[in-house]
């Protein structure tokens, strides 16, 4: 028998008993190099899960109030904006895939093409359809995705008392940017001279866009081939990989958001832990990667394909047309004297 500090006495067995439960119920894990994100709750792993298997029942047991969406935070909402904002700009990639690439390939002819891209002009053009399908998901994915950004960093700047700017830049609040990230915020830009192009400097020359088509494009590839080969080059695979990424992530194969963790150290700790999946893991994460990333580059090929291959090589206009072109790219704001 043994005395305590606070009176009671204990046999050493129970004592050995319980410092050893004790050490049983410690789960070690191995040192990260960046913050746990504790807002999601990847400090504690096992209380996660706790509250993620009770939030499922929850949402299955029938609710009398708000049908079940008192439970939703902003993260929930802004991340449902992003994903389905996502569909509408969907189908629409796949409608000028057809018709800037997939057709041109196939007829060889850039005006051949044109009669196929009347077919989807109202789509590409109508004032009612094109906002509602393009210009209004693409403002909602975008500022979405800047929104959840902020919620996080201001959060985890609560969680660890930084208050001032510098404070939360000196310890790295903001989350780091993925490689799906960098991607779709490239392909802001590259968006915006496309549009400007195509859609903004026809109607500020010309009232409209009805004139513009594949042979217009054809005519601006002429007129600057290095400046618009190698932009279409960029634009066609970023927006590419970006989109194929994006469905990917949607899907559960997050390949382009996965943290880069160092091999060496992780695979010995992992040995050591017990982690007898890792092996399995690794071989399915570069499985992903490289099925995502195939899509993505024969994807990428195609288009290039028809756009570069076919309608980049059909040369310029002429006569009346032709000219009515050049005053529109002579006018494009900002670029004009470049292209």
């Amino acid at each position: 028998m043994t005395s305590a500090p606070d009176g009671l006495s204990h046999k050493p067995e129970d004592i050995d008993t319980r410092s050893f439960i004790s050490m049983r119920e410690i789960d070690p894990s191995p040192v990260e190099d960046e913050f746990p994100d504790l807002e999601r709750g990847e400090y504690f792993p096992e209380l996660q899960k706790s509250s993620q298997d009770s939030l499922g029942q929850n949402m299955n047991a029938p609710s009398s109030r708000g049908l079940g969406l008192r439970g939703h935070s902003w993260d929930s909402w802004l991340s449902a904006f992003q994903r389905y904002s996502t569909y509408p700009p969907s189908l629409f990639l796949a409608l000028h895939l057809a018709n800037t690439s997939i057709l041109p390939l196939a007829t060889r002819s850039v005006s051949a093409s044109e009669n196929y891209l009347l077919l989807t002009r109202p789509l590409y053009q109508s004032p009612s359809l094109e906002h509602v399908v393009l210009t209004v998901p693409v403002l909602i994915h975008v500022l979405s995705g800047i929104a959840l950004r902020n919620i996080r960093s201001s959060r985890r700047a609560r969680l660890y008392g930084a208050e001032s700017r510098s404070q939360r830049y000196a310890l790295t609040f903001w989350p780091r940017m993925s490689l799906q990230a960098r991607l779709g915020y490239s392909l802001i830009p590259l968006l915006g001279v496309h549009v400007l192009v195509n859609r903004i400097s026809p109607i500020l020359v010309d009232g409209g866009s009805s004139g513009v088509g594949l042979g217009y494009v054809a005519h601006g590839i002429a007129r600057s081939p290095i400046f618009w080969n190698i932009y279409y080059l960029v634009f066609v695979a970023v927006g590419v990989w970006h989109f194929v990424g994006g469905w990917a992530s949607w899907m559960g194969w997050k390949v382009t958001t996965l943290r880069k963790q160092r091999n060496s150290k992780k695979g010995s700790l992992e040995g050591y832990l017990g982690y007898t999946g890792s092996e399995q893991r690794c071989r399915r994460q570069k499985r992903m990667w490289w099925t995502v990333n195939t899509i993505a580059a024969v994807g990428a090929s195609i288009w290039l394909a028809g756009a570069l291959g076919v309608i980049g090589r059909a040369g310029q206009g002429s006569g009346w047309e032709a000219s009515g072109w050049n005053d529109i790219y002579n006018q494009v704001p900002i670029i004009g004297s470049w292209i």
